[in-house]
Parts: C-alpha cells; sequence; structure tokens
C-alpha cells in the first residue's frame, strides 16, 4: 500500500506538473498568434499609405497617420528580440502593469536560441508567476520586479528574476513551500526539473524583503 501511495503521489506531481508547462505553451501560443494579426493589420496600413501617397491626397494622408500614431502608443514596445520570448515577456508585463507592479526587463538574448524556446519559456513563465503573486500582497509603492537573461557565454546562459515580498516565506525541511496551497510550489518544482534537464542551477537568495531566484543553465 506504501508503494501504491507513493507512486500515486508521484503521478500526481507529474501531472501537476504537465498541467503548468501546458499552460505556458498556451499563453506562449496565444501571444504569437496576435503578433501574426499585428504582422497582418501593418501590411494593410501600409496599402492605405502607399495609396494616398500615390494619389497625393496629403491631408488625409496626415490625419490617417495621426490616428495610426494613436494607436501604436498604445501598442508595447518589443522586450526580446526572440519572439518567444518576446510574446511571454509581454504577457507579464501587461499583467503586471495591470496591478500597479513596476517591471523591468534586461532580455540580452539571440533572436535564435541555443535550446528549445519552451524550456527556457516554462523557466520564465513559472518565476514570473510567483513574483508577481508575491507582489500582489504589497502595497502599490512597493511592487517591483526585475528580470534579466542574457548569455554568458556560447554554452552557458543566465536568468534573474528579483522582486519584493512580504517576507513571509514556507519552508520545510529547508525546501521552500507554496504560500497559495499545501506543499512543493508547482511552479518552482517545474523551473528545477527544467534547469536539472541542462545539468544547471537554481539558487533563491532571500533578505531585506527582496526574493531573487538565479538560474544557470549550461547549453
Amino acid at each position: 500500500m506504501a508503494k501504491e501511495y507513493a507512486r500515486s503521489s508521484q503521478l500526481d506531481r507529474e501531472n501537476q506538473l504537465l498541467a503548468v508547462e501546458s499552460r505556458r505553451y498556451m499563453e506562449l501560443r496565444s501571444y504569437l498568434e496576435q503578433t501574426r494579426h499585428l504582422r497582418h493589420d501593418f501590411r494593410q496600413h501600409l496599402h492605405v499609405i502607399s495609396g494616398l501617397t500615390e494619389a497625393g491626397r496629403l491631408d488625409e494622408l496626415k490625419s490617417y497617420l495621426s490616428q495610426y500614431e494613436s494607436e501604436l502608443s498604445d501598442a508595447r514596445p518589443t522586450l526580446c528580440v526572440n519572439a518567444a520570448v518576446d510574446a511571454l515577456a509581454g504577457h507579464y508585463d501587461y499583467e503586471a502593469r495591470k496591478q500597479g507592479i513596476q517591471i523591468e526587463w534586461k532580455l540580452e538574448l539571440p533572436k535564435l536560441l541555443p535550446l528549445p524556446e519552451a524550456d527556457l519559456c516554462t523557466i520564465l513563465g513559472n518565476l514570473l508567476e510567483n513574483a508577481l503573486h508575491a507582489s500582489q500582497k504589497l502595497p502599490p509603492e512597493e511592487r517591483q520586479i526585475k528580470v534579466l537573461a542574457r548569455m554568458l557565454s556560447p554554452a552557458m546562459m543566465g536568468l534573474m528574476v528579483e522582486n519584493r515580498y512580504d517576507g513571509v516565506l514556507k519552508k520545510q525541511g529547508g525546501v521552500l513551500h507554496s504560500t497559495k496551497h499545501d506543499g512543493q510550489g508547482i511552479g518552482l518544482v517545474s523551473v528545477e526539473t527544467a534547469v536539472h534537464r541542462y545539468h544547471g542551477n537554481l539558487t533563491v537568495e532571500t533578505g531585506g524583503s527582496v526574493f531573487r531566484a538565479n538560474v544557470l543553465l549550461n547549453l
């Protein structure tokens, strides 16, 4: 019975991890699809601009460009040259702004990643979700997240997500547990699983009401 219970618990944990990674994948697909629509819309704008220019209808062209500029002012900036990471970052940037969280990005990654995009997005997505959750417990003026990702060498990538939090951590046997529910946080377990696939390291630093997750990947 003990072996069967252990096997059942392991299967439950694996199913939870698969659900988390599936959610990350669906988020990524959604934002990539939005990007495709934006590219399509941009081509339509170019057709209009070209037609008005060729017809010499300058007043109408100025009016159209003014309207288009107003639309672009609400569009988010590009956060990373890699499309998948940019899409994921765009999602969390939007969520952070909705929640009054100041978020600072420094994603110095190449257009073509040296690892599957889904793996990196799983790591980054889970760390960002945890950071947003922790930030929600703070007064608006204290909500702050910093994100850094860059290649340390052609065969090594570094990733850091730092956020302020309320100073409350749940630990058991030196292992961080979720503040959302009982047991270890599925997000961090998913991050550790992905990091270990690359013989990397995940380290967590806490102090001064700052929570910092550092990831090192060997590629």
